[in-house]
């Protein structure tokens, strides 16, 4: 547990919080499709899950989203594409939708916790009502956790790295990912995988027809817009 006071000294000066970019790629295109902006630093900004799960303790969570959203939204929109940024749902439901929404602006709802689904479906009408996108972060094999994600009706559904790493040489897991592909679609959800690492697994992915995706194989998070980004040995 990260003390209070550290917390608390990231809140009051978001200059310290550095920006990160990975690139999420149309895996049937090929082409850049955005960006997902990632919360770096240096001392407790080096794990920022362990500073989000503190500040959860600590009932910081609205305070700590506010400050990381001031940190992305202040180096502005990509060239192209969309912006992908991290928000708690605890988070989301205190910040200024009105103050930070755009129609390039996609919000990834973390697990972290907002216990009244009324609330956060409120919330979510907010952002959607001007003119954000939502994606559901971190959706693994729990067919439960899936259940739960759609029921918010997301605009997207991120696979996880646990979903990504398992399709190679295992029919059953593909068959998975198949049945879950087609849930996600019939409710009007699509579906971006995350860590995508190895040529057979974004063979895979495509076979499928997996809309999006990210991963080292397809580009690093950078500080700055990533231009290098590869696919399957392409640029």
């Amino acid at each position: 547990m990260l003390k209070k006071s550290d917390i608390e000294a990231v809140i009051k000066n978001p200059g310290r919080i550095r920006v990160y970019y990975q690139p999420v790629v149309n895996l049937t295109s090929g082409r850049l499709w955005g960006y997902e902006a990632l919360v770096r630093g240096e001392g407790i900004l080096a794990k920022p899950g362990r500073l989000f799960k503190s500040a959860a303790a600590y009932r910081l969570l609205s305070e700590l989203d506010t400050a990381c959203f001031w940190a992305v939204l202040a180096g502005g929109y990509p060239p192209e594409g969309y912006l992908s940024v991290n928000v708690t749902a605890a988070g989301l439901v205190d910040i200024d939708a009105g103050a930070y929404a755009n129609p390039r602006l996609v919000i990834e709802l973390t697990e972290y916790g907002c216990r009244d689904i009324q609330q956060l479906t409120g919330a979510l009408s907010a952002w959607r009502g001007n003119g954000a996108r939502i994606a559901i972060d971190d959706v693994g094999p729990d067919i439960g956790q899936l259940r739960a994600a759609l029921h918010l009706k997301p605009d997207f559904i991120k696979w996880d790295r646990s979903l990504v790493a398992s399709c190679v040489g295992h029919s059953s897991k593909r068959l998975f990912l198949a049945q879950a592909l087609e849930v996600c679609r019939y409710l009007g959800a699509e579906v971006i995988a995350e860590g995508i690492e190895r040529p057979g697994e974004l063979k895979v992915l495509q076979d499928l027809g997996v809309e999006y995706g990210q991963g080292y194989l397809l580009g690093r998070p950078q500080p700055g817009w990533e231009k290098a980004w590869v696919m399957a040995g392409g640029g």
